[in-house]
């Protein structure tokens, strides 16, 4: 019995220290710190980049100091078309929102932090969930990019699998090089 009870405690504070945004500031310097954005209500400009990001995934709302709510999760096809759904909306004042592609989404990662694996001062209630991208894997018309934000590897993944949105505008920062179809 007590190796139950032990082992059940064991497991509640791994997965609840799992959870918590973890960062190493000892041994990695920011990679995106707070300065390299003008930060303007509920839309960031980063400066290095100039790109602009709505600083709620969708499906959360800002309330003047944070983004409140859970962000919605939905397969790939469907972020595609929330797309035009938001910026017929003009949410944030704008109707040019889109998709990151993989290395722009990569560009807010702060590698010293995990679970979320962002700049938490610029991206409040930031979840630690896998974020689509606009890229498709060549070759395939079932898989796209995601970026994970728990421990921010970008992998292939499923369309129909599920996950969370945050748009970007302005650039392209950053073109995509030319690939063939070998």
């Amino acid at each position: 019995m007590l190796k139950q009870i032990v082992a059940t405690l064991a497991a509640i504070m791994i997965c609840s220290t799992s959870w918590a945004e973890t960062c190493r500031t000892e041994s990695l310097s920011q990679s995106t710190p707070t300065k390299q954005f003008t930060l303007s209500n509920d839309v960031v400009m980063d400066k290095e980049t100039t790109l602009s990001w709505m600083r709620c995934a969708v499906g959360q709302h800002w309330d003047g100091q944070a983004c409140h709510g859970k962000a919605k999760t939905v397969a790939w096809s469907e972020a595609m078309a929330m797309v035009e759904k938001i910026n017929t909306k003009g949410t944030g004042g704008h109707n040019d929102w889109r998709m990151p592609m993989v290395p722009e989404l990569a560009s807010i990662v702060e590698r010293q932090c995990f679970n979320p694996r962002m700049n938490t001062a610029v991206f409040p209630g930031a979840p630690s969930a896998i974020f689509w991208t606009s890229m498709e894997k060549m070759g395939t018309t079932d898989y796209a990019y995601s970026l994970d934000f728990g421990g921010g590897q970008a992998v292939a993944t499923a369309k129909d699998h599920v996950g969370a949105i945050r748009l970007v505008r302005g650039g392209p920062w950053w073109q995509p090089p030319t690939m063939s179809a070998r």
